[in-house]
């Protein structure tokens, strides 16, 4: 994002201090991860993707996934679908923006870059993202390694930078609907703006940077048709709404004081910084949603990609003191990420729920994730992603031991929330979770003092 003579493209530090800052980096924040999992929090997002592929795996129908949005990190579950390994993931991929970063620390001369990075990770913005979006943290790091090729694209000139460029951003749309938007402008819109090759070169230049994002939208449009009978629109249903623009701000100080720096250099390529703040703000228009985490953490690599390298003494001791406070603040005014009453309730009922048998529970999935987010296991349940579930609800009882209607059950299921099943009766209702058994079906115990040692909201 910043000028192309700032950066020294062959400036690596040795592999062995790129380790010890990756893991030094990553290690605190994945055990903090695991001590906030053991303590019973899980986030919506992660929630999300383990059902959905605990869903397939226990059909054996791996196309049940549906090609929902994000495709990679559905993937990336499959071979060890635990919550454990959703947070490894997300420690992996902050690990790997430390890694990264350090080389920008050595080809500045500089510690700032690491500051910036860890003043956001190690604050409770960072332990949400770290904890609760290994997507967005994988969908960073793709874009962080294509804009470092595009900035050696701009320093060298050399096509294999152009490509690599192209097909990282094209990655990073697998992870989070911004790696489309921020791609293509990579691609497309910057070296427009700001021209340096002639034509033809700059031509084949184009086609690089652009076609792999391209060939990306077009291989998920075409897949998510044939599995699904729809082009689906790439959206995160979890995130229910993202940060507005004036908190993204406020989170993101150091950005703003090296956008000032770097504005002051006036000419056109040092206006690139301004290009993914306005991104976000689009991407909310739309609703491609994000986390904070993502967004700070998105304007601070952007910070220091357009850094530069002959930054005086005094403007990096302000950077890196201006990002301290920001994470002193954080830490004073960004509440830690806390098990709740109802998540303690719904997790509670999932676990009665666990030891039923094969498909003998009954459930509207479009009104559950609140509860389905806990389950070990989803072959409990017959779903409406399920062949016959239509007939159960006709039937019930001829067809599965139980019906269970959630609190935000619009009734569909049976108007299982104002009467009982035919056949059926009330076995118990509890957080609004109320479960009807057939007569002749074993009862399913829950855990009524699950929310006895839960803090109450406004507890610290």
């Amino acid at each position: 994002m910043g000028s192309p003579d700032t950066a020294s493209p062959d400036t690596r530090a040795p592999r062995r201090v790129r380790a010890i800052v990756a893991l030094g980096v990553a290690a605190p924040m994945l055990i903090a991860a695991l001590l906030l999992s053991a303590d019973g929090w899980r986030s919506d997002a992660h929630g999300a993707f383990l059902s959905r592929v605990l869903f397939a795996l226990d059909r054996g129908q791996l196309e049940l996934l549906g090609f929902e949005y994000p495709p990679l990190p559905f993937l990336m579950l499959l071979p060890w679908p635990t919550i454990t390994w959703a947070l490894v993931l997300g420690a992996l991929a902050c690990g790997s923006l430390a890694w990264l970063v350090t080389d920008d620390c050595t080809e500045r001369r500089t510690i700032v870059p690491l500051i910036m990075l860890v003043s956001v990770l190690w604050t409770p913005i960072g332990m949400y993202f770290v904890a609760g979006n290994f997507n967005e943290g994988v969908g960073l790091a793709a874009l962080y390694v294509g804009w470092r090729h595009y900035r050696r694209w701009w320093s060298t000139r050399r096509t294999i930078h152009g490509l690599y460029t192209g097909l990282w951003l094209g990655l990073a749309f697998y992870t989070s609907p911004l790696g489309l938007a921020l791609g293509l402008v990579a691609g497309a819109v910057l070296p427009i703006i700001f021209p340096r090759l002639q034509i033809p070169p700059f031509a084949s230049q184009l086609v690089l940077l652009v076609f792999p994002g391209l060939a990306t939208t077009a291989t998920w449009a075409y897949l998510s048709w044939v599995f699904t009978g729809r082009v689906a629109f790439p959206f995160t249903p979890w995130q229910a709404m993202s940060p507005g623009t004036a908190t993204i701000l406020a989170w993101s100080l150091a950005y703003i004081a090296v956008s000032l720096l770097a504005l002051r250099r006036a000419n056109l390529a040092t206006l690139g910084v301004l290009l993914p703040l306005v991104l976000l703000g689009g991407a909310n228009a739309v609703g491609w949603h994000f986390s904070l985490g993502f967004a700070v953490l998105l304007l601070t690599l952007v910070a220091i990609v357009a850094m530069p390298r002959d930054l005086a003494r005094p403007a990096r001791v302000l950077i890196a003191g201006v990002a301290i406070i920001q994470a002193i603040a954080a830490w004073w005014l960004v509440p830690w990420p806390t098990r709740t009453a109802d998540d303690a309730i719904a997790r509670a009922v999932a676990t009665a729920l666990a030891s039923a048998p094969s498909r003998s529970v009954l459930i509207d999935d479009r009104w559950a994730d609140r509860m389905l987010k806990w389950v070990p296991s989803m072959a409990p349940y017959l779903t409406t992603r399920d062949t016959g579930f239509e007939f159960a609800v006709a039937s019930p009882r001829e067809t599965v031991m139980y019906v269970l209607a959630t609190p935000d059950d619009d009734g569909l299921t049976l108007d299982a929330d104002v009467r009982p099943p035919p056949g059926f009766e009330r076995s118990w209702n509890w957080g609004g979770y109320t479960l009807f058994r057939r007569l002749d079906a074993q009862p399913l115990q829950v855990r009524y003092d699950a929310v006895l040692d839960v803090p109450r909201p406004g507890s610290r």
